[in-house]
């Protein structure tokens, strides 16, 4: 690979809750880079553990900046915040870049001048204090990268290089604590940035970790995809008449959160349910079944209620 020619700094954003475990092992990953002209930026989240002390004693350059704990967007923002670089790469504390990960996906973004570098990674976990790779994911997002994104693309901020001229018009939402990281790759494709695919394994994510949020409560997951649809419907509303398949995306999404919500929070779940038949006020789900046997019947509302009391039944 030809080495990047130009002098640009990389951000290299952690924030750190209770990682004392894994904190040592990701900042390692760091600075194996083959791409040194790095600024690390750690953000302590308030942690109660001996993270703090292990970020003190690295023997390698940081900026720490230390916080109350308020959730990994408020780091995040923080580390931006704090950031010097003309391309950011955020980075999970229990995750880990390959060696050249950023020197591959910064000559790719400064060829093209595109803003988003993004590619494949691997699920791990640890095993007798050895890494043990579970899964490879290997996988260009289509050619719709809002609809990709929205319906079932993901990958871990890991795997991802950011320009900084576009993360300055980017937001973290503190108020989707689980899926945060999938709405800020979304939000960039919906300001039309231009995004790189850049094969080949980039990054290593951890599974199976106790502090995994989104595996401690289905529930909070389910409540912010629900309320992730809920605003990229007010952005998309607009372009419905033109792009039904936003609109079908929506409505898709709906559909999952009120399966789920009737088990998880039925106010929600009737919510969802008003949400719905705003956008189709008769609407008629189109798979063959009982719903829809029964939504003809007595309307989607109502077949909504008896399906739910089976799923909460079933469950």
């Amino acid at each position: 690979m030809n080495l990047v020619k130009e002098n640009k700094l990389v951000s290299v954003i952690i924030p750190a809750y209770n990682a004392a475990d894994t904190i040592i092992e990701t900042l390692n990953s760091v600075y194996a880079q083959t791409y040194l002209d790095l600024e690390v930026v750690v953000i302590n989240d308030g942690s109660t553990d001996n993270t703090l002390s292990l970020l003190e004693n690295y023997p390698k350059i940081l900026k720490i900046i230390s916080t109350e704990n308020k959730g990994v967007s408020h780091a995040r923002k923080l580390g931006f915040n704090h950031a010097s670089g003309d391309y950011i790469q955020y980075l999970d504390a229990d995750d880990l870049l390959i060696f050249n990960k950023i020197e591959k996906q910064l000559n790719a973004l400064l060829s093209t001048n595109a803003d988003v570098a993004y590619g494949d990674w691997q699920k791990f976990i640890t095993q007798d204090s050895q890494l043990l790779v579970t899964e490879a994911i290997v996988r260009e997002m289509k050619p719709d990268l809002e609809i990709s994104i929205f319906t079932d693309f993901w990958c871990p901020p890991a795997a991802i290089l950011y320009s900084r001229r576009v993360c300055s018009k980017l937001e973290w939402k503190e108020n989707l604590p689980i899926i945060q990281d999938a709405r800020y790759f979304l939000d960039a494709a919906i300001l039309k940035a231009t995004f790189e695919y850049t094969p080949g394994i980039m990054a290593q994510y951890r599974t199976a970790q106790s502090q995994s949020l989104s595996q401690k409560s289905d529930a909070n997951f389910v409540k912010d995809l629900f309320e992730n649809t809920k605003e990229i419907h007010q952005i998309w509303e607009k372009d419905y008449i033109d792009r039904p398949d936003k609109k079908q995306a929506i409505i898709q999404s709906l559909r999952h959160c009120i399966n789920r919500l009737t088990v998880l929070d039925k106010n929600l779940a009737q919510e969802a349910i008003q949400l719905l038949l705003t956008i189709v006020p008769h609407y008629l789900p189109p798979e063959k079944g009982l719903l829809r046997t029964l939504s003809r019947i007595i309307g989607y509302r109502n077949a909504e209620i008896i399906a739910g009391m089976k799923r909460m039944f079933n469950s």
